[in-house]
């Protein structure tokens, strides 16, 4: 267990090995950017929730990924740009403020998934995901270009960015992330896949 871990919550879900841009401007998080990038330190990502209806809700779900920043710029607005990769899921306890206002916690981390080879059912999700990464967007994120073949050997890493890059709801994106199989992960992103396609209904 990690301790005094700090938090940046934000209504979106980062996931291991994605890539996330941000804009900063709070004092908090400034100094949060300048602390990680000066110490080469992780920091975590977790999602605001969606359900705060009373004042004993948690302002942000339990599970999240410690991200490191790996690109940073003055954006044309005078703000700070920042890209995060993420590193690895958390699982957050005992939040509290601390004296900058940043929210810091107890945190472990979740051990990483079995790396799987992706089952033969599931292998048009590769070039789904192949077709996300040629998408003007995704391109402005500097993902490194990996051989297609090498998708179909780690089911994890298929199903974070599927989960990450595919216009789902941020409550789904939670129950992605929050998966402890990367095979549950493929059947459920292939489930919502076929809800989306209208020759299916």
């Amino acid at each position: 267990m990690i301790k005094d871990y700090p938090l940046f919550p934000l209504p979106l879900v980062a996931f291991p090995g994605c890539r996330l841009p941000l804009q900063v401007f709070e004092p908090r998080y400034l100094d949060l950017v300048k602390s990680s990038l000066s110490n080469n330190r992780t920091f975590g990502i977790v999602t605001v929730s969606s359900n705060q209806s009373s004042g004993d809700s948690p302002a942000f779900e339990l599970i999240g990924t410690a991200v490191k920043i790996v690109d940073f710029n003055e954006q044309a607005n005078g703000l700070l740009g920042i890209v995060c990769e993420g590193m690895h899921k958390i699982s957050v306890h005992d939040a509290s403020l601390a004296d900058n206002d940043l929210i810091c916690a107890s945190v472990d981390e979740i051990a990483s998934e079995p790396v799987l080879e992706v089952p033969t059912e599931f292998e048009d999700l590769v070039y789904v995901l192949d077709s996300l990464f040629k998408h003007p967007y995704v391109e402005t994120l500097g993902y490194p270009m990996l051989p297609i073949d090498e998708w179909f050997s780690d089911a994890a890493k298929l199903g974070f960015y599927l989960s990450y890059l595919l216009p789902f709801s941020n409550d789904i994106r939670y129950r992605l992330l929050s998966l402890e199989h990367p095979i549950d992960r493929l059947i459920l992103v292939q489930s919502l896949l076929d809800d989306m396609d209208p020759k299916d209904r």
